[in-house]
This record gives structure tokens, C-alpha cells and sequence, in this order.
């Protein structure tokens, strides 16, 4: 996500390196719950609520999606660790984007900017 970060609380999660791959972690910003997830090297941030029915999505599983291909019965894996899936209905959600597996253009979850500094993670929302 590439907003002004001028106009934004800025929020220090932690070091760099207490979060590993695959890690998360839930900060408050204001009334706003905010996941924070760790993927390979990078960092991002999605709002910890399903657009469904609010269930938080830091009860559920981060992992890749399966897609399926023009070749018969064969699946497509793609971004392992990218995908935040909704602990009640499976609802899944890319974590760079925010888009929806199933319907890109018209369900999102709010994204924020993530920021390395100083060795920090610092979370813009």
C-alpha cells in the first residue's frame, strides 16, 4: 500500500527480528484492531476483522491458496504464508492486497503501510 504516511498514527510493533516468518501479532490502534503478519521478509498489516461477519482473523490460518487449472484435477499452490483465512466461514484474504481468493474486484480487507525503521517495525494507520 503506498498512502502518506504523513497523516498517520505511526505504531512501533516490535524489532525486526522477534517476529520469524509466519508470526503475527495484534496491535490496537485507537478502536482499530490491526494484524500484523510476518511473511518471508516482509511485513503487513490487515484489518483483524472478516468483512463477513467479523469473526478476527488472527484466530485463523495463515497459509498459501490452492487454484485450481485448465489441466484435469490439477491444483495450482500459490503464496504459501500469503493468505489470512477466516476462522468461521473461510473466507481467505490476500495479505499484501487485501483482496478476496474468490472475488478480488469487490471484497477487501483494509491494508496498511508497513515500514522497516531503525530496525523497528512500524505499522502506518
Amino acid at each position: 500500500m503506498n498512502t502518506n504516511v504523513k497523516n498517520l498514527e505511526r505504531t512501533v510493533i516490535c524489532k525486526k527480528d522477534e517476529m520469524q516468518p509466519g508470526d503475527r501479532k495484534v496491535i490496537q490502534v485507537r478502536r482499530l484492531s490491526i494484524l500484523v503478519v510476518r511473511k518471508e521478509d516482509e511485513f503487513y498489516a490487515v484489518r483483524n476483522a472478516c468483512p463477513h461477519q467479523g469473526a478476527e482473523f488472527e484466530k485463523g490460518v495463515l497459509r498459501g491458496a490452492a487454484r485450481p487449472t485448465t489441466e484435469f484435477k490439477e491444483i495450482f499452490y500459490e503464496k504459501p504464508g500469503g493468505f489470512i483465512y477466516c476462522p468461521w466461514h473461510h473466507w481467505s484474504f490476500d495479505v499484501e492486497t487485501g483482496c478476496s481468493m474468490h472475488d478480488p474486484e469487490n471484497t477487501k480487507i483494509k491494508t496498511f503501510d508497513v515500514k522497516i525503521e531503525d530496525g523497528e517495525v512500524v505499522v502506518y494507520a
